[in-house]
């Protein structure tokens, strides 16, 4: 005899000769077990435990099929039927399934429930012996959680279209701000330069005007593709508003924000964008270096309005130029 394999055979002589054995073993692993005549079908043994975990007295419940049928989830009985008709026919098919009863307080319970056919000499089912798991308490959990992160994505989604650009999909002026505070506290960690870009489309009225405002609408989703397609990977992009766009540029010092606003410039003159011909952008730059004592929203409104300021004066100096407000 294998190590161990006593004890089984020790189980289960205790189990025939102490039905206290038998009755601890179905109330502590088991939240009740039946046991069904299949010849008398309507006969069927639910042990107490079953009717309490339903909140029945199980003094006053038959020992009928039909009480617990009343009960049960019907589109959940029918997969069990399915299920029962497959193991009777094939003893290899489990009998196995999660199934929903309705508790006397009209809750919900779950419960798992399995079973197995029990044959006689010429192989013909005779009965079911079956258990039940109360899992409701799992299930509950399983469904909070699932709403929960339900809720979480539909809040990220919402978070996501609030801070989104209908139009061009960039970030709009909301997100690039929350981007810009949160680029500026990890700029004051490490006491580095950070630069804005304040882009504006030159005469761009002219092109709504004389091509509609559906050709404009071209023309920005345009311009903000080619943003994306000549700022570098750790910029961030996005549209301020109007013909507006920004670009955010972490760890840039003054002569690496205005080669980057250069060369976003050339790509923008050297293509064909839509119906109109050479179209041009003029920019404005700021940088400054973030200190650890630096407060963030100041730092923010100063970088801000420092581009809006210089890219103010490239409008005003013949435009298609990049001026940055030092140099002003």
């Amino acid at each position: 005899m294998k190590d161990g394999l006593y004890l089984k055979d020790e189980l289960y002589k205790l189990v025939q000769s102490d039905i206290s054995i038998f009755e601890f073993i179905q109330e502590g692993s088991l939240d009740g077990i039946w046991y069904w005549d299949l010849e008398n079908p309507e006969n069927e043994w639910m042990s107490p435990r079953f009717w309490e975990v339903m909140g029945y007295n199980p003094s006053e419940m038959k020992h009928l099929a039909s009480e617990w049928q009343d009960i049960i989830n019907q589109h959940d009985l029918q997969v069990a039927v399915e299920n029962f008709s497959k193991h009777l026919e094939d003893p290899n098919h489990p009998y196995d399934q999660i199934v929903r009863y309705k508790h006397k307080d009209g809750s919900t319970v779950w419960i798992r429930c399995r079973g197995i056919a029990i044959r006689d000499k010429n192989n013909k089912p005779i009965r079911m012996l079956g258990a039940h798991n109360d899992l409701t308490t799992v299930m509950r959990a399983e469904h909070e959680l699932n709403e929960k992160r339900e809720v979480e994505e539909l809040n990220r989604k919402l978070t996501v279209k609030v801070n989104e650009d209908y139009l061009t999909k960039l970030l709009n002026r909301r997100g690039l701000e929350e981007k810009l505070d949160y680029i500026i506290e990890a700029a004051k960690r490490s006491n580095t330069h950070i630069s804005v870009a304040m882009f504006d489309i030159d005469f761009f009225k002219r092109v709504n005007d004389t091509y509609g405002h559906a050709e404009g609408d071209v023309v920005l989703m345009k311009v903000s593709n080619i943003l994306i397609d000549a700022s570098r990977s750790s910029d961030v992009v996005g549209r301020f508003g109007g013909e507006e766009f920004m670009v955010l540029m972490p760890r840039t010092n003054k002569e690496e924000a205005i080669i980057g606003a250069e060369r976003i410039r050339l790509y923008i003159q050297n293509r064909s964008i839509g119906k109109t011909e050479n179209l041009t952008i003029s920019c404005g730059v700021s940088t400054i270096k973030v200190e650890q004592k630096d407060d963030v929203n100041r730092i923010s409104k100063k970088l801000q309005h420092e581009s809006d300021n210089a890219l103010y004066y490239a409008k005003n100096n013949g435009r298609n130029s990049v001026v940055h407000f030092n140099d002003i």
